[in-house]
């Protein structure tokens, strides 16, 4: 079946969890979970009136905000259809289309191979290694010949991460949710030490966030090399990325915004 802007071939595991989340992540979340206004001019550094952008996650709503208000012609995609709803209710009528879509799919068709920008803020934090993967290349999907992937990503582990680890080896239950080698750290799989490690999130009530941790599952901790290798290796239809420039985050800490270039397939012969 063919991925349409409307409909994904399948549910996202994922999705339940972003679902009971929603519009709280930008209005009771913490604000350091959201971009400040020095990284949104990051994000939108080189992108004028009329480019076209797609915004991939709907929970960076000022993002969104920011890019409309320059005239760019905005697309965002989520795979949760709380955050599509959330977000459409929050934003004018008509400013931007707000379209649910798994990213670690092929692009939807009217979409594919058309976008100048793709843009992303530590989506790519919240996938295990193989979503990685096919988030990546699904962005790529989406951009044009010579198109812009700015996409920011925290490097190394999250504090909760680390509260995580030191109440498990404590325990002696580590390695029931967390993978040292590979990077991977499973909160479906962490039980009571998830509960006994978890950190406030804004204003939004420890229930929640103990069901939406869970629902999110597995995600790959990824140092500056991880990055560059997960760029150097997508490709789709022989279309690839070329990794242009890091820039640190000045007021998020290990985070860092790569920008990568859509190259096109190679003319043999």
């Amino acid at each position: 079946m063919t991925t349409t802007a409307t409909e994904t071939a399948s549910e996202n595991e994922k999705s339940a969890a972003w679902d009971l989340i929603g519009s709280l992540f930008w209005e009771s979340g913490r604000t350091t979970a959201k971009p400040s206004d020095e990284e949104i001019g990051l994000f939108m550094d080189g992108i004028g009136a009329g480019d076209t952008c797609t915004v991939v996650g709907a929970s960076t709503k000022d993002l969104v905000e920011a890019l409309i208000a320059r005239g760019a012609e905005v697309t965002v995609l989520d795979f949760s259809a709380r955050m599509c709803d959330d977000l459409r209710a929050a934003l004018p009528a008509g400013s931007c289309r707000v379209l649910r879509h798994d990213i670690t799919r092929p692009a939807p068709e009217d979409l594919r191979g058309t976008q100048q920008f793709v843009l992303n803020d530590r989506l790519v934090n919240r996938f295990s290694e193989t979503e990685a993967r096919r988030g990546v290349e699904g962005m790529l999907d989406l951009l044009a010949d010579g198109g812009r992937l700015h996409t920011s990503i925290k490097l190394g582990l999250y504090p909760m991460d680390e509260r995580m680890i030191a109440v498990g080896r404590e325990r002696g239950c580590l390695e029931r949710f967390y993978d040292a080698d590979a990077k991977i750290v499973d909160f479906a799989a962490a039980g009571d030490v998830l509960t006994d490690a978890l950190l406030p999130h804004g204003a939004i009530d420890s229930a929640t966030l103990l069901q939406w941790y869970r629902g999110r599952g597995r995600e790959q901790r990824f140092d500056h090399d991880d990055i560059v290798a997960l760029l150097d290796a997508a490709d789709v239809a022989g279309r690839t990325l070329a990794l242009l420039a890091t820039t640190p985050f000045g007021q998020a800490p290990s985070t860092r915004m790569y920008t990568a270039e859509a190259r096109p397939a190679r003319q043999d012969g």
